[in-house]
């Protein structure tokens, strides 16, 4: 077992609808926003974090390829599942496992944290603009047919749409035996992934328009694979559409 290659994807996310992605219980104040995003803590600005974005791939692609543990846990982590062929799973190779079988190698996708690219950070500058919104929202009274009387308005903090972030992912290709075969398919694999979430939602909230977002620029290794991605249809189980060539 060998590395044969480390991959670099880059490109932009654009940010469709308010994206809404938490900061968690302990950042909220006395008279602050109900739900806050998670924000750098020395700037300021919100953020992507890579974890975020590798979870939500990670279980679109669980969905896709029919591997979504019957207990509702991620695939993989219950050890006493008993995974058929299991140094050769996609979704293992590509974010990692527990599981007591498994002696695939390294996880091989890194995912980073993604900031605001320098254009739009000194766009919202120029015009004094804020880097989120409040979004007010209510809860109906079924009956009464208006906001209930004792449940809000809540606020939740979004990015608003048209924000921009940088985007990086590294991939480690490692040779099993095959020449790193499997792992160029795998690879292709999470580009599929990153087109799925395109269709679907970043962050909460989804299900009420949140969180939609648009990647632009999609480079591996400094060579654009934008038209290629763009044009990726149905996820079929048996092989991925390959974008990236050995």
């Amino acid at each position: 077992m060998k590395l044969v290659r480390i991959y670099t994807i880059t490109g932009t996310i654009e940010t469709v609808t308010g994206l809404h992605i938490g900061a968690g219980k302990d950042s909220i104040e006395i008279g602050g926003m109900d739900n806050p995003v998670i924000k750098h803590p020395h700037t300021g600005e919100p953020y992507i974090p890579g974890s975020s974005l590798k979870g939500k791939v990670r279980s679109l692609l669980e969905w896709a390829l029919h591997k979504v543990d019957p207990k509702g846990e991620v695939w993989g982590s219950n050890k006493q599942t008993k995974i058929d062929n299991i140094n050769e799973d996609e979704v293992l190779r590509i974010f990692g496992t527990t599981h007591e079988d498994w002696s695939g190698g390294p996880t091989r996708v890194s995912v980073r944290d993604c900031h605001l690219t320098e254009a739009c950070r000194k766009a919202v500058h120029e015009r004094g603009l804020p880097f989120t919104e409040e979004k007010t929202e209510v809860v109906i009274d079924r009956i009464q047919g208006k906001a209930a009387g004792n449940i809000g308005p809540r606020k939740t903090e979004r990015v608003p749409a048209g924000m921009e972030f940088d985007l990086e992912i590294q991939f480690r290709v490692i040779d099993t035996g095959d020449g790193g075969k499997r792992d160029m398919q795998c690879l292709n694999r999470l580009i599929e992934g990153l087109k799925l979430l395109e269709k679907d939602a970043l962050g909460g909230s989804g299900s009420r328009g949140y969180g939609r977002i648009r990647f632009k620029n999609l480079a591996v290794d400094g060579k654009s694979i934008q038209e290629k991605f763009d044009a990726i249809g149905e996820v079929k189980i048996d092989a991925p559409a390959m974008i990236v060539e050995a």
